[in-house]
């Protein structure tokens, strides 16, 4: 029996001894062999995986461990971090503390094609499935697009950029905004009519 398992920030999944473990594999196309630089290819691939379950268990160390020192990210909200330092600080900024923005978060990532190599340096594109839950208890599913920029040093591919973005016209935050003001509208024209109705009838019992 399958059984859905929530991620938490933690994720505990030694504790649930009586449920199946997730599946950490991102989407992949097969590998073509033709394409060359196989052996790289499938060390991205590995890098892949690993990046998506480090972001989808809240893992910061284990993310931090697969970018180089100066990675820089470009996050969803299009604020940029540089350094270790500051993707740890926006991190904590977002998922800790007393007051945190996110409370629980998953992602799954579809890599979109092949890698395109120049040297040690590969890039890498595709799109992700993130699912949010924000503390004030706003849930919603974003479609993005994600590109990478990995740099193979020692032998050992490590993320040196990570940039995501999503679709500026056409998103579940702005279609909940959308809604939004559609219902203030129609509640404000309701109570425009209330009160235009109140007035009329006080003025018709005013006596002359």
């Amino acid at each position: 029996m399958k059984t859905a398992i929530s991620l938490s920030m933690f994720a505990l999944i030694a504790e649930l001894t009586f449920l199946a473990p997730p599946v950490w594999a991102a989407t992949v196309p097969p590998l073509d062999p033709a394409g060359g630089r196989v052996e790289d290819r499938e060390q991205l691939r590995t890098l892949l995986d690993q990046m998506e379950r480090a972001i989808s268990t809240v893992d910061i160390d284990a993310a931090l461990k697969l970018m180089q020192p100066q990675a820089i990210v470009v996050w969803q909200n299009a604020e940029v971090s540089r350094g270790q330092e500051q993707i740890r600080a926006y991190h904590d900024r977002m998922m800790k503390g007393a007051a945190p923005i996110v409370s629980k978060f998953s992602t799954k990532a579809t890599l979109g094609g092949p890698a395109v190599f120049y040297g040690d340096s590969a890039i890498a594109y595709g799109t992700a499935t993130d699912t949010f839950e924000l503390s004030e208890g706003l849930k919603f599913t974003l479609n993005s697009n994600w590109s990478t920029t990995a740099v193979k040093d020692n032998g050992q591919w490590k993320v040196a950029a990570l940039h995501f973005s999503t679709n500026l016209f056409d998103n579940p935050l702005l279609n909940n905004a959308k809604r939004a003001m559609w219902i203030a509208a129609v509640i404000a024209f309701v109570v425009g009519l209330a009160v235009a109705w109140l007035l009329a009838r006080m003025l018709r019992k005013k006596p002359s």
